[in-house]
């Protein structure tokens, strides 16, 4: 099943369409004095994405002491980085539905996804980091999965089966069959469809966090997937790499307090989910 890199980016540009409202969002990332008010007018003008968004931001995961009723509500209650993230987020949602008669499990990868996503900003707050960078970050952290079962189905599906039998990490078997990974498949989306930078750098490293130019939303992602993968608070710094722990000053008691339940993400990620 020989795939090649340069076959996999050119199908990128023949995926579906991101809806309009995604686009100005993506957008609206170089745009440094947006509006608040006119973002949540141009994120309106989807109805069904908007609902989404409305679903989420009245989820438990937020914990918000009152409901949300608009765009603009949402806005001022959420901040404009949030809504950004949750736009995108709900945007990818509605563009790529599950393949039929792939391995990959599409709804899965959304709700790991968006547990990665929550666990991130929960380190984010503890590290006062970016949470939205954090946010943004943990959720398309594996998006290169997505585009893969997106461009070539049947090939993904055949790598994922082959992992399965042979115990090892997704990202060795792609690179065996293919020298290239869903990593790098992911961060040339994300710097064609104009993400931050750092989104994009998180996407590519987050694996490897200690990698330079440090930023520290790769690392934290990294912090995040072990907290997905069911590792306690306390038992990080035992799991870290030493530069990650000492350049960000790492340790339980600063994360623990802002640590999400799992029915908070889960309650979240399936009002993304939800049509």
């Amino acid at each position: 099943m020989p795939v090649s890199k340069s076959e996999i980016l050119a199908k990128l540009h023949q995926l579906p369409s991101m809806p309009v409202v995604v686009q100005e969002v993506l957008a609206s990332f170089k745009n440094d004095n947006l509006d608040g008010a006119v973002l949540a007018e141009m994120i309106s003008r989807d109805q069904g994405l908007s609902a989404r968004v409305l679903r989420v931001a009245n989820s438990t995961f937020y914990g918000l002491p009152r409901k949300v009723a608009s765009m603009q509500d949402a806005v001022v209650v959420l901040g404009l980085n949030c809504v950004r993230s949750l736009v995108l987020s709900a945007g990818f949602v509605k563009a790529f539905p599950a393949f039929p008669g792939s391995l990959f499990d599409c709804d899965e990868y959304w709700r790991r996804s968006f547990r990665v996503a929550g666990y991130a900003k929960a380190v984010a707050q503890g590290l006062r980091q970016d949470t939205q960078a954090a946010f943004t970050a943990g959720m398309f952290h594996d998006v290169g999965q997505l585009l893969l079962d997106a461009c070539i189905p049947e090939q993904f599906s055949q790598v994922l089966q082959k992992q399965e039998i042979s115990g090892l990490s997704l990202i060795e078997v792609e690179q065996s069959l293919w020298g290239f990974d869903h990593a790098m498949i992911g961060a040339e989306m994300a710097r064609l469809w104009n993400f931050p930078p750092e989104i994009e750098h998180a996407i590519r490293y987050w694996r490897t966090p200690e990698h330079l130019p440090f930023r520290p939303v790769a690392g934290m992602v990294y912090i995040a997937v072990l907290l997905e993968s069911g590792l306690s608070v306390d038992a990080l710094n035992d799991r870290l790499p030493g530069m990650l722990r000492d350049t960000m000053k790492i340790s339980s008691g600063r994360i623990a307090a802002f640590m999400p339940s799992p029915d908070q993400l889960d309650t979240g990620a399936n009002f993304m989910l939800a049509s």
